[in-house]
């Protein structure tokens, strides 16, 4: 399946100085169609990293992107904004252009994450100026396709807002952390190329039916399921909960009325960043 991998096939890099990271998806670039892993229109990659024990990275500031940090394994510090706070297992991370940031492994198990990045296209500002952390935990459940039970990360909050306010377009994402009982199953449906939709799994394993493929999905490995036809559906069919992070991006024009409407264009010059 083209739209899966598991982050263990991934070559590593360095990002942050001394966070070691493996790209699983980046986006689609035309003049190189056979990149593996290059499937995404609107995020521009997508990773899990970590740092060593005992072990921090560079200080760091964006310049012409925004990330998103979602800690799935162990504990440490954030240094942002002039203030040192405390990171652990299920904070999610945002961290905006122009805000210098250090990551601080003070414990002795390696720090995980997985890491969001998009560009700010030119033309477009980010609305938040400061670093947020917000725990899946904090949020009220949800309900989704059937049995997803869902946990906010960022979703809907300001936080991810990237405006062309030229042009009346925004580019807003979701982050969720989704849980499924045991011999449960969603309900099939599609989407079309105007957004990126990923799901990769933490903790158990489940069937995803994407298009007419399926595959095992087995935590450490992302699916893309944008676009699928007829359909994607994620099935449990163990005795043992799941656990998958989601995240999902796509491109909106602004309403007289202040109400969002998908479009299936991307913000100005995204594409040529």
């Amino acid at each position: 399946m083209k739209c899966a991998r598991h982050w263990l096939d991934c070559p590593s890099s360095l990002t942050h100085g001394n966070m070691i990271q493996r790209v699983i998806f980046t986006r689609e670039d035309p003049k190189n169609p056979h990149n593996e892993g290059a499937i995404m229109r609107v995020i521009d990659s997508f990773a899990r990293a970590y740092l060593e024990p005992g072990v921090s990275s560079v200080p760091h500031v964006n310049e012409g992107i925004q990330e998103t940090f979602f800690v799935i394994d162990g504990s440490g510090t954030l240094v942002a904004d002039g203030h040192e706070r405390s990171i652990r297992d299920g904070d999610g991370i945002y961290v905006p252009p122009g805000v210098e940031h250090t990551f601080v492994n003070n414990g002795d198990t390696p720090l995980e994450f997985l890491i969001v990045v998009e560009l700010i296209p030119d033309g477009a500002e980010v609305e938040s100026k400061t670093a947020n952390i917000k725990n899946y935990r904090e949020s009220n459940l949800g309900m989704g396709h059937w049995k997803h039970i869902v946990h906010d990360v960022f979703s809907g909050s300001p936080y991810e807002l990237i405006h062309d306010k030229k042009n009346r377009m925004v580019q807003r994402h979701a982050i969720l952390v989704v849980l499924m009982d045991p011999m449960q199953t969603s309900d099939s449906h599609g989407h079309i190329t105007d957004k990126d939709e990923i799901w990769y799994m933490l903790k158990g394993e489940g069937v995803h039916v994407v298009g007419d493929e399926m595959v095992i999905h087995k935590p450490g490995m992302a699916i893309q399921v944008a676009p699928c036809d007829p359909g994607h559906s994620l099935i449990n069919h163990t005795e043992e909960p799941l656990m998958a992070f989601y995240i999902a991006a796509a491109v909106y024009r602004v309403e007289d009325d202040g109400s969002y409407t998908r479009v299936l264009e991307t913000l100005p010059e995204v594409c040529d960043s």
